[in-house]
């Protein structure tokens, strides 16, 4: 763990700046060290209903105060308005000012912010006109101007001389000195101290130890910022009348450490390190794959209080380029993130860095439904990020809009169909569905000659490729991936590639795969024309959307991902996609290519979880939207606490509803990417939010079965003994413990029982 991580943990904990929801609260009067008991009395009986105390760790004072609902610390003030919610604060404080560690002419106040809940009030705490390091006390306030709660940290006892014997510019010096001769915990690595400097230096009273919740006598100290804007940023505490150091905390070093290589994890070819400048000597696509990375860790760290993917800081590595995977694509390795050029906007980093997760909480098993939540939780967080993060936004609509039921988007690709106009005796109108690689299909279309693959397969190096540069190649469907035949045909020299199913009557659908070349999926028995066709084949594909679209990207994936050609899948509408929006869709995927439909089949859930964020009317059910701050922690705590490896759509539905309950009132955290740290509380969860997700989850039926698939038994229970007619099988031992364990008896040696008195030879008939 990093020294900030520490701090600023410590520093949470020390400041008594949170309560927990439910847990029994000591009162500041039963500790021998915090205010009498009598002031505490006067507290309580004060404020109109119950309250709850904790005490400040470091000082054994009150902490945190707090009415339960509909309460007020002080009624007999009015605070409707912000200057009496300032006036009303102040008085309070002036009041219990000891009982929380300050003498009251000790407390000043510094802001009064206004939120739809009320008002916050902030107070600081000076000694002779220092300021006290870290003591902050904050007084909230509800609309109807009731006090609810004032909570924070405060030196007591102070009483110190005001006048430094050890100057600011000798302290600076020390300062630098300290950081130049001792880095830090940079893993033994050696690190870059050229240009350090003192970039801040400010008197304050600090209490020795009260970061870490210990008791400690106050001291004058400089605290100064050394840093040579680059690689350090150390905060270094120096006692000013001693010269010695008292403490000292990284702001650089947090948990994330990011690593970026070109070509491979090789320490040779290791490009860019946590501390180096940005973007320095770093290309676009490398730039961006270090930022959104960051973007990704500071998500989950704000957001959830995770530390890096495994909760432990690790560090995060990436590989741009590694030539052992196939362009255009991205992958999580459980090692490295990799990916290819123009494969590397922050919503494919933030998904692929969501594997990472998601193998570090519950391992979801990547294959059918359990894959598919796999996939899903990748693009939920991939796209929260790049709906959050203000990066890589341009061009795209104003994403902050939610779009309208069923409504794709104009950089989706929409729905195609693909016109045979030759030869006439197969022309006409073709079931068609894009690929989720390549072009996007406009509605003028592409119209072009189409020549079948050879082998038809599509699975080898195509041997026809004088027939087929600058056409459409038809190729059957199996026998090796969509991304195999898709390069086979990119290589081949082909502009487009169009997949026969190999279902007869079934639909086709949006195939995953990697290549800038255009792509799409028709039936079975069109494919059986087109091969069967004596004359040249001539296709027109185009989209035939005629419904309006919208102006955004909200809730597309990889549409700044330039080498895919376009967003690979749409969360809002995934038909627009072929993607099924929910169980019972013609879309969903049934055999076990893509390991069950785990890209595809991701729509449901993909779907659900923007239907809760927004809102709206689906499937005949009205889904009232919650928020991106109050959806994602409900999903995250599902993903943490419910979900499984072999977990399904059913279980996702179950965790919903549960984490839901469990977070109503509890405090969650509004999400953000910023890479300040900290985390910034949201609205609280109700009840009402929990109808909301039990909604979602009938809209996108969860809880339905794919009874479309028609899945049969992997072993026929009535298959032939696999020994042969002349097999049987005899019982030599049988045990139902319904007399406990009589005919038993402990075997001494082994230290576990042993049955006695059986005859164990086995036979073989």
């Amino acid at each position: 763990m990093k020294i900030v991580k520490q701090a600023v943990c410590l520093a949470l904990l020390g400041a008594g700046l949170t309560a927990v929801p439910g847990v029994q609260a000591t009162a500041a009067g039963s500790n021998p060290r915090a205010a009498g008991d009598n002031l505490v009395q006067q507290m309580r009986h004060q404020a109109d209903g119950s309250v709850a105390l904790t005490t400040e760790a470091a000082t054994g004072r009150i902490g945190f105060i707090r009415t339960h609902r509909d309460g007020d610390l002080m009624p007999s003030r009015a605070g409707g308005t912000l200057t009496k919610a300032a006036d009303k604060a102040t008085a309070y404080l002036t009041r219990y000012a000891a009982a929380f560690g300050a003498r009251p002419g000790e407390l000043r106040q510094r802001d009064v912010m206004t939120n739809k809940h009320g008002w916050t009030v902030v107070f600081g705490q000076e000694y002779q006109g220092i300021p006290v390091f870290g003591a902050q006390l904050r007084a909230n306030l509800d609309k109807d101007g009731d006090l609810t709660s004032v909570n924070g940290y405060a030196a007591p006892g102070i009483n110190l001389s005001p006048t430094p014997t050890f100057s600011a510019e000798q302290a600076a010096e020390r300062a630098i000195a300290l950081v130049r001769t001792d880095s830090g915990d940079h893993g033994g690595a050696k690190v870059d101290t050229r240009g350090l400097k003192a970039v801040a230096n400010e008197l304050f009273v600090y209490r020795i130890g009260s970061t870490r919740g210990e008791t400690g006598k106050a001291v004058l100290a400089h605290v100064i910022e050394v840093s040579n804007e680059r690689n350090i940023r150390d905060m270094v505490f120096i006692d000013a009348n001693t010269g010695k150091a008292v403490n000292r905390y990284s702001m650089m070093h947090s948990g994330l450490h990011r690593e970026l290589y070109e070509g491979s994890p090789a320490p040779e070819d290791l490009v860019w390190e946590e501390g180096d400048p940005l973007p320095g000597t770093l290309n676009e696509d490398q730039e961006s794959l270090v930022r959104s990375t960051g973007d990704s860790y500071w998500f989950f760290a704000n957001t959830f209080g995770r530390d890096s993917y495994d909760d432990a800081g690790h560090v995060m590595r990436t590989v741009n380029n590694d030539p052992t995977i196939s362009c255009p694509n991205a992958n999580w390795n459980g090692n490295t993130t990799n990916y290819c050029d123009g494969v590397t906007s922050d919503d494919v980093v933030a998904h692929e860095w969501g594997h990472a997760y998601t193998e570090y909480t519950n391992n979801l098993i990547y294959q059918w439904q359990s894959g598919a939540l796999n996939e899903s939780y990748s693009d939920i967080w991939g796209e929260t990020v790049d709906l959050i993060n203000g990066r890589l936004d341009e061009g795209e609509g104003d994403t902050s809009v939610p779009r309208g039921d069923g409504e794709c988007s104009k950089f989706t690709r929409g729905n195609i169909g693909m016109t045979i106009n030759a030869p006439a005796e197969i022309a006409g109108e073709c079931p068609a569905a894009p690929a989720s690689f390549g072009p996007v299909f406009d509605s003028t279309g592409v119209t072009t000659d189409l020549v079948v693959g050879s082998p038809v397969n599509g699975c080898t190096e195509l041997t026809n490729p004088g027939d087929v540069a600058g056409k459409f190649v038809y190729i059957d469907r199996g026998a090796c991936t969509f991304a195999t035949k898709a390069r086979n045909a990119a290589d081949a020299g082909a502009t487009g590639i169009v997949v026969g199913n190999n279902q007869p009557g079934a639909q086709p659908f949006s195939m995953s795969g990697s290549a800038d070349i255009y792509g799409l999926m028709t039936t079975f028995e069109k494919g059986a024309d087109i091969k069967a066709a004596t004359e040249t084949v001539n296709i027109t594909v185009r989209d035939i959307d005629t419904d309006p679209k919208s102006d955004s990207t909200r809730w597309l994936m990889g549409e700044k991902s330039d080498a895919f050609g376009g967003a690979i899948r749409d969360m809002w509408t995934p038909t627009c996609y072929g993607d099924p929006g929910k169980v019972t869709d013609a879309e969903y995927h049934c055999d076990t290519s893509d390991a069950g439909g785990v890209h595809s089949n991701s729509g449901v859930p993909n779907h659900g979880y923007a239907l809760l964020v927004d809102g709206g009317d689906y499937n005949g059910v009205t889904v009232d939207g919650i928020g991106l701050d109050k959806a994602a922690n409900i999903f995250f705590r599902t993903q943490i606490a419910y979900l499984t490896e072999t977990s399904d759509f059913t279980d996702l539905a179950d965790g919903l509803a549960a984490s839901c309950t469990d977070l109503i009132g509890a405090e969650i955290n509004q999400v953000s990417t910023s890479d300040t740290g900290g985390s910034t509380p949201a609205a609280p969860i109700t009840a009402d939010d929990c109808t909301s997700v039990d909604a979602m989850a009938d809209a996108v039926e969860l809880r339905t079965e794919p009874t479309q698939c028609n899945f049969q038994p992997l072993l026929d229970p009535n298959a032939p003994a696999v020994c042969g007619e002349s097999y049987t099988s005899k019982a030599v031992f049988s045990e139902d413990f319904e007399d406990g364990l009589a005919g038993w008896a402990l075997d001494e040696e082994l230290g576990y029982p042993d049955a006695r008195g059986f005859d164990w030879e086995a036979t073989n008939d």
